[in-house]
């Protein structure tokens, strides 16, 4: 019987100490996800080659995350990445699909917003690590309760709830579930600008572009602040981020229905398509996704003007 409860004992030992080297390599993993190795992929060439490899890496993070359910920047690094992941390769994919082929759209966007889901909830789970009794406040509305604490470094996390949430509502505006999210995903971005108003670059200031003008004024909409933030993340980021000015012809130039904002749409396209992607290596895969996304709204601009000029 001492010798069966010695080895019952020494398996317990043997199997707790595996489980913390375990912990401790996802630890050592963790501080490393998102820089150099989320640097490699924003300075590749390829897009298909990077969308073909995140599915693994995201069922990797999965495994990381509940190997080492404690460690925040597991869940954030795995937020971030479903968060793009859905956009890029999924929504954004199903977006420029023809009209014949609805039922792969419809197919691209349930799966988009599963990731936008997962995401978002890594990014919750994230921030209740880092401030603890955030997802309880955040949950009932009480915000001030909610972001009690926070610093600069977390704009990052509020940055991609909240980009995961409206994303999420622009697939399907009908999604209960997003619905409800709405109200909280916009006090996380703008908390996000309060603390860290330059976090990405202008990634921060493109989705506050696209809220400010894609918002009726009565609810908060504004041209003028949507034009700012376009105007700062151009600066911020030394005119090097394609996608400011891909959303800025989507969301702002589309705002003008006559011959003037049709021809700014046309120019403000060709100008990305015209840009040299090489130039800036850390933008390089984000502007070449911008530059295919700029040829395929310039040859389906009539679509986005009520009438022929």
């Amino acid at each position: 019987m001492r010798i069966r409860h010695f080895l019952i004992l020494l398996a317990a030992t043997a199997l707790l100490a595996s489980c913390s080297i375990k912990k401790m390599a996802v630890n050592s993993m963790a501080k490393n996800m998102s820089g150099d190795a989320t640097a490699v992929f924003m300075e590749d060439n390829d897009p298909e080659l990077v969308g073909e490899a995140l599915p693994v890496i995201l069922k990797m993070m999965d495994m990381m995350a509940a190997t080492s359910p404690d460690n925040s920047a597991v869940k954030s690094s795995a937020g971030s990445m479903y968060v793009m992941y859905a956009n890029v390769w999924l929504q954004g994919k199903g977006a420029m699909l023809p009209y014949d082929r609805w039922e792969e759209q419809k197919q691209l966007y349930d799966r988009a917003k599963k990731h936008y889901r997962r995401g978002y909830d890594y990014i919750i789970d994230s921030l209740e690590l880092k401030h603890k009794g955030f997802k309880a406040a955040f949950a009932e509305g009480n915000y001030d309760t909610a972001f009690g604490g926070f610093r600069k470094e977390d704009a990052a996390d509020l940055y991609w709830g909240g980009a995961a949430v409206l994303a999420g509502v622009s697939v399907d505006v009908l999604d209960p579930n997003f619905a409800a999210d709405r109200e909280g995903a916009v006090k996380m971005l703008f908390k996000a600008l309060e603390l860290d108003p330059d976090f990405g670059n202008g990634m921060l200031d493109e989705i506050m572009m696209q809220y400010y003008a894609s918002m009726p004024e009565g609810m908060g909409g504004s041209m003028e602040k949507a034009l700012y933030h376009f105007n700062h993340g151009v600066e911020l980021s030394n005119d090097s981020l394609l996608s400011l000015h891909v959303s800025y012809a989507g969301t702002i130039c589309t705002k003008n229905q006559s011959q003037e904002g049709y021809d700014e749409f046309t120019a403000e396209l060709e100008k990305v398509l015209e840009r040299d992607v090489e130039s800036v290596k850390e933008n390089r895969l984000a502007n070449i996704i911008s530059q295919r996304k700029a040829a395929w709204l310039l040859e389906n601009r009539d679509d986005y003007f009520l009438f022929g000029f």
